[in-house]
């Protein structure tokens, strides 16, 4: 597994940063239990490496807790449709680079749309998968669809925060 690949010179980029094309965030995850687990299967399905950590403990037998990651176990046993796992991921950038201005930046991604907003400037990008899976063309303009993006974009940093201490008073 990884936490991002490389661009090698895809989009005129040699190396991470804050960007989110496909090259960098779409990178294999090799699971593997002969025996366990369904062989040969190859999912397309949108995962997070949040779906790991809740993966592993089940497989230990240990409880899960508050997690926005979903078990990946399902699929690896043939029990769900393995390309189909989330409806949307999110990915974020803060201020990684070593670079005299910040960069923060997250990504959308839904299985036909990818919504990058750049926190730290007024541009951002927008792109239709299905018709452009080679991200060439920027739809950023398209202010309805990038409305209707950003609010799903903010509700889901919304709801995959971490809720805090279980409230035990009514206060």
């Amino acid at each position: 597994m990884s936490d991002h690949g490389d661009m090698l010179g895809e989009h005129g980029l040699q190396h991470k940063g804050p960007w989110f094309y496909e090259g960098l965030v779409r990178v294999p995850l090799i699971i593997s239990w002969p025996g366990k687990f369904q062989q040969g299967l190859r999912a397309r399905g949108l995962v997070e490496l949040t779906d790991l950590a809740p993966t592993l403990a089940e497989l230990a037998g240990l409880p899960v807790g508050w997690t926005h990651g979903r078990s990946l176990l399902p699929i690896l046993r043939g029990e769900r449709d393995p390309q189909r796992h989330h409806e949307f991921v999110r990915c974020e950038f803060y201020n990684a680079l070593a670079a005299p201005t910040p960069s923060f930046a997250t990504m959308y991604r839904d299985e036909r749309y990818k919504l990058v907003v750049n926190h730290d400037r007024e541009d951002g990008q927008l792109f239709d998968l299905t018709a452009d899976p080679g991200e060439a063309q920027n739809r950023w303009e398209n202010a309805d669809l990038r409305c209707r993006l950003l609010k799903r974009s903010f509700d889901a940093s919304v709801v995959i925060t971490d809720p805090g201490s279980p409230r035990v008073g009514r206060y």
